[in-house]
């Protein structure tokens, strides 16, 4: 999955405790057999790579398929990996799901430059500046786009105000599956994005709690406590701030600001691929999966039984400014691919 701009991390590691350099073999000194790195947590293999020695640390976990295939054929270096993701991005083009959560973040930060004020989502404790950008695309807590919320003259409150319900202030919430790291539910046939809210442990949804005081108003669950994690820094909802900064407040702390603020920045090449309005590197690459209209069965569980997927709280009203799934960038046999106009609407 792409991200834009959102704090980089160690290039290597992963969230399963070791580095992924450490789930491919290498040979030994001298051009030998291949030795798997895998083995004990404690277990330290002498490797010889690229003509220098280096000490590997051995892990227990496990690592994923898209994981394998970034650190394929490469020393597992943060310039090799980049030149892996550039290569399948030029191939295959941006997934559907990551070209519309980087569309969102560009608008956010064409806002932020033209205003000079920028909205940021951060966790304090991570290393990293923010986690998300916050524009016209973004949706608050209380189940309202940014758009729906308005400054004071002065802009003395923190955080504006919602003109839509008694919500006090802008919160941000994530408005994607992929965003919590629940990638594959889009990838389901009939999945309906739209539909989907982040939800509570309790198992309510962001909009079934109380904007003002968070309490649930369908079980009474004190607070919120996301039941995910943000997928840039791994910590809850609750970890995060809402937070603005003018352009010399950031500019003081050495932060990113003007186009550096823009997603992908740091990849120029990417950047341009990502944020074109062509949707993959050919038209007949991009259209190429058939058309699945009827819902399968886990979605429609979720449906009758998730309260974050228009369970408990009945349909939801579905604005006709999008599209859902990611099926719906794929049209029916005989039907057109719709313009780069279509890809305008993120949600």
């Amino acid at each position: 999955m792409l991200s834009g701009g959102r704090g980089r991390g160690p290039p290597v590691q992963g969230s399963f405790g070791g580095s992924l350099e450490d789930a491919f073999p290498s040979r030994q000194p001298g051009g030998g057999a291949l030795v798997p790195r895998g083995g004990s947590a404690g277990r330290q293999l002498q490797t010889n790579q690229m003509g220098s020695n280096q000490m590997v640390q051995a892990f227990s976990g496990g690592v994923s398929r898209s994981e394998r295939a970034l650190v394929a054929g490469t020393d597992g270096s943060v310039a090799e990996v980049e030149a892996n993701i550039l290569q399948a991005v030029r191939t295959f083009g941006a997934p559907p799901g990551a070209k519309k959560m980087m569309d969102a973040e560009r608008l956010a930060a064409e806002e932020a430059m033209r205003t000079g004020l920028y909205g940021i989502w951060r966790n304090a404790s991570s290393s990293h500046d923010f986690c998300g950008r916050i524009g016209p695309m973004s949706r608050c807590f209380c189940g309202h786009d940014y758009g729906a919320h308005a400054w004071s003259k002065g802009r003395k409150e923190p955080r504006p105000k919602c003109g839509s319900c008694g919500c006090p202030g802008f919160r941000y919430i994530p408005r994607r599956p992929e965003e919590v790291g629940e990638w594959w539910l889009p990838r389901r046939r009939g999945f309906d994005v739209r539909l989907w809210r982040a939800n509570c442990k309790c198992g309510h949804s962001h909009e079934e709690h109380d904007s003002s005081s968070l309490r649930c108003r369908g079980c009474g669950c004190p607070s919120f406590s996301s039941a995910w994690e943000c997928v840039s820094c791994e910590g809850k909802w609750q970890d995060h701030e809402t937070l603005w900064e003018s352009e010399e407040e950031r500019r003081h702390c050495g932060r990113s600001v003007g186009q550096a603020f823009m997603p992908l920045s740091s990849t120029p090449e990417v950047q341009q691929i990502v944020l074109s309005k062509q949707q993959g590197p050919t038209s007949e690459a991009s259209w190429s999966l058939p058309h699945k209209p009827r819902p399968e069965r886990s979605v429609k569980l979720m449906q009758e039984r998730c309260s974050h997927y228009g369970g408990s709280c009945g349909s939801r009203v579905i604005s006709s400014s999008g599209v859902g799934s990611l099926e719906d960038a794929f049209p029916s046999r005989g039907q057109q691919p719709p313009g780069p106009r279509a890809f305008a609407a993120l949600e």
